[in-house]
């Protein structure tokens, strides 16, 4: 299955789960909206401004992987240590743990983020 980037769904979001700021989205399977018979609940890039973060959240029935592609930021594990992320780095937010993203004010971090049950 082939998601063609003309033909991706552009949205701007605000305060996600609680955060600051604003993030702009470019899904490729919107939240809810995967493919019948698929795993897969969400697949998107998105670019936080700087200073923006995703807010602590619980992922009680799903998993979330991030895969930051540029900029700088400080992620919050299921344990709530803190760890500074950059391009190339992932993270795994396995189903009943929690997890959030604060991104540096020297510029935008953008990730690839995926949603799976």
């Amino acid at each position: 299955m082939l998601f063609k980037k003309a033909e991706q769904k552009r949205l701007v979001r605000r305060e996600i789960q609680g955060g600051k700021g604003e993030a702009h989205c470019l899904y490729a399977i919107s939240k809810g909206e995967g493919p019948e018979k698929s795993r897969f609940k969400m697949a998107a890039t998105m670019t936080l401004d700087p200073g923006a973060s995703i807010g602590i959240h619980t992922h009680e029935t799903d998993e979330e992987i991030y895969v930051i592609l540029s900029g700088k930021g400080m992620y919050t594990d299921d344990d709530g240590s803190r760890s500074e992320v950059g391009p190339g780095d992932i993270t795994l937010t396995m189903r009943g743990q929690k997890h959030g993203l604060e991104v540096s004010n020297d510029g935008p971090l953008t990730l690839l983020a995926f949603i799976a049950e």
